[in-house]
């Protein structure tokens, strides 16, 4: 087995997806949605809800 290069994503079970990636899972997420999968849009209001929460200001 080699070693990875800097240019190279490494291997392994906890590698976090590229932007890409996360970009075609929330559209395959959107897509359910709109065909009426009730869990798929239930977790897009979840991440809505977490990204809100996220941007808004510290008290």
């Amino acid at each position: 087995m080699s070693a990875a290069t800097p240019s190279r994503r490494p291997r392994g079970r906890n590698v976090w997806p590229t932007k890409k990636e996360v970009a075609g899972y929330f559209e395959l997420l959107r897509g359910a949605a709109k065909n009426g999968d009730v869990d798929a849009a239930r977790h897009l209001i979840d991440l809505h809800e977490r990204h809100q929460r996220q941007e808004a200001p510290a008290r």
